[in-house]
């Protein structure tokens, strides 16, 4: 953290958008013990509780299946928060299970195989574990919204209602890990990763209340799956769930990690590989040896995500975008929260790597010109960043020109 005193801080995460507008508990909350040896964020609304029961709170030997627990934590959600009579319910959720069957699954990855997982086993959890039907429906309510503007209320009603409903019954599952259970909490858990990506199309008008902020948000909560979901990995690795995991990193098998490729068929500027190394010349000259260390190590990951960005050619998945996130360092975490420019400044060239997902993934739309604009309001009357902020903020315009 930039600060003259790096042992107090006094700022806040950031709250959950969807969970303060249906005045509800935060069903992703939870408490995560604080561990020199690991870097755990700390506690925040946002972070799911995806660790596994401890030894003393269950019994290994004994497995209480984990539908009745999910179940009625749902059945009462449910009841409190309906949108429409039982009736109709019934029918705009038939609605909406075709919809994701026909439309939503084809757009959720531009990998054949992917698509596969999300069409097809993705339903066969749902038939299951009724939280992943939840979860399915929200993200299938959440793109009629975005293609049908007139019926936009209604949908966001049954997004907001199946993914509150779903989120009850996951946090039950949690409760109740077992290898039944691991693919359809992942699954939900992939599904919560959609949902909270897709928040510029469920705001108002498109705009994000607090785009920093709310980038911390989705950033805070994918680090947490990242993290704590861990132990699940060996599991969903033996599923059809595997091409989600592996789809994600194109980066691995593909030659020498440090092999710079080439940017003449991606979606980054040409010159990205220099503007990176001045970005890293200048936190050089410009950090206290205190910070220096954690900042340069992100910029030797946002060149790693470069990499990432650049294999994956004109097809960028959501995962290769969103690695980069999970090697930040708290304290740069803090910073940014705190709006202080050197984390801002590396903030607006993630922005520009954020936009080439916008090219082929709905869900996604609206995060890079919102968050680069409110990170130039920030750094107003400051020109030596200002100088740096110039080459994302251009080619960002260029690449929203043909979006």
């Amino acid at each position: 953290m930039v600060a003259d005193d790096p042992s107090k801080c006094d700022e806040a995460y950031p709250t959950c958008f969807n969970c303060k507008r249906q005045d509800v508990p935060c069903s992703l909350s939870g408490t995560i013990a604080d561990s020199p040896e690991t870097n755990r964020l700390p506690s925040h609304s946002l972070q799911p509780n995806i660790l596994p029961p401890t030894p003393s709170s269950t019994d290994e030997n004994v497995f209480t299946p984990p539908s009745d627990h999910a179940s009625a934590a749902m059945a009462t959600v449910a009841e409190q928060i309906a949108p429409f009579p039982p009736h109709e319910l019934w029918s705009n959720d038939f609605e909406l299970m075709h919809h994701y069957c026909t439309v939503t699954a084809e757009a959720l990855s531009t990998q054949r195989e992917m698509r596969h997982v999300w069409r097809v086993v993705m339903p066969k959890e749902g038939y299951r574990h009724p939280f992943v039907m939840h979860g399915i429906l929200a993200i299938s309510a959440t793109h009629k919204a975005y293609l049908l503007p007139n019926g936009r209320k209604k949908y966001l009603a049954m997004s907001d209602y199946h993914q509150t409903v779903g989120s009850e019954g996951f946090r039950s599952a949690l409760q109740n890990v077992c290898p039944e259970t691991k693919v359809p909490i992942f699954c939900f858990a992939s599904i919560v990763i959609f949902f909270m990506f897709a928040l510029p199309i469920r705001s108002e008008g498109g705009r994000l209340e607090a785009p920093i902020q709310n980038w911390l948000e989705l950033g805070t909560l994918t680090r947490g799956i990242k993290k704590n979901l861990s132990p699940l990995l060996p599991g969903v690795l033996r599923s059809e769930f595997a091409p989600i995991v592996y789809g994600v990193w194109p980066i691995e098998g593909v030659g020498p990690v440090d092999n710079i490729p080439s940017l003449e068929n991606s979606l980054l500027p040409l010159d990205t590989w220099d503007a990176i190394g001045r970005l890293r010349d200048f936190y050089k000259t410009d950090l206290p040896s205190t910070s220096l260390e954690h900042y340069l190590e992100l910029v030797d990951k946002l060149e790693e995500n470069a990499k990432l960005i650049a294999r994956a050619g004109p097809y960028v998945e959501c995962g290769a975008v969103i690695a980069w996130i999970y090697g930040i360092h708290d304290s740069i975490i803090m910073d940014i929260a705190a709006y202080r420019p050197h984390a801002l400044l590396i903030l607006a060239y993630y922005s520009l790597f954020l936009s080439t997902l916008e090219r082929n993934h709905w869900y996604t739309k609206g995060w890079s010109k919102q968050l680069i604009e409110d990170i130039e309001v920030h750094l107003i009357g400051q020109p030596k960043f200002l100088e740096l902020f110039q080459w994302p903020k251009e080619k960002l315009a260029e690449s929203h020109h043909w979006l």
